[in-house]
């Protein structure tokens, strides 16, 4: 297993206790070298030191092969070529397939209100209008949404919803579009949220579990 050129990555690192996750893009890949592009968050660069240990992964879904993957490696150099800074990052092992942390998913009927995060190269002083949807189903790693605003893959969010009076204000990535008879919904996943937040969904989903099996069994009877 080898990662090539333009494949999207995630960089994950440990800093001073605290995960930190940015995405980045490869650029050129050579024997255990990788060569990316330097990650960028809230419009400025990241500033990864020479030395910084990090775990970098990457995944694949196609009709051969499916699945994420995992390596270790260092920053060996900073620099810069047509002015785009890079990173390279030296591997310290071989890449290892890992499982995609799976939650368990509820239907639901959500009232929410999100707001669309421009990319970079679409910033301007003023923020898109806020939008409304309706939340289908939630798992402590993401929902699926139902709008009328047209949304692409890979688009992000803010998103703000209602679980038992606690209000949930995450940022989340449309991870699959999912076909309806009238058009499509959105399938999203959560991007760095934070631990308390994402247990009190668990909790959420976990009582509505109990809720609708406690439906099924009344209804049975």
């Amino acid at each position: 297993m080898q990662v090539s050129p333009n494949q999207l990555v995630e960089l994950h690192l440990d800093s001073s206790g605290s995960p930190q996750m940015y995405k980045s893009r490869v650029e050129d890949v050579y024997d255990d070298l990788v060569v990316i592009a330097a990650p960028i968050h809230k419009g400025a660069l990241v500033p990864i030191r020479v030395g910084t240990r990090l775990h970098i992964e990457f995944k694949i879904s196609t009709t051969v092969l499916e699945g994420r993957f995992r390596n270790e490696a260092i920053v060996e150099k900073r620099f810069s070529t047509n002015n785009l800074p890079l990173l390279q990052l030296r591997l310290l092992g071989d890449w290892v397939k890992t499982q995609d942390r799976s939650f368990v998913r509820v239907p639901v009927f959500i009232d929410t209100v999100f707001v669309p995060i421009l990319e970079e190269h679409e910033k301007s002083e003023e923020e898109l209008p806020a939008q409304t949807g309706v939340i289908l189903n939630l798992s402590g790693g993401g929902f699926l949404l139902r709008t009328s605003y047209p949304l692409k893959l890979e688009n992000q969010v803010k998103v703000s919803f209602y679980v038992e009076q606690k209000q949930i204000v995450a940022e989340a990535e449309v991870a699959r579009l999912v076909p309806t008879e009238e058009g499509q919904d959105y399938g999203f996943r959560f991007l760095d949220l934070p631990e308390q937040v994402r247990s009190n969904i668990i909790r959420f989903v976990f009582k509505r579990q109990i809720e609708l099996a406690e439906m099924t069994k009344e209804q049975r009877t």
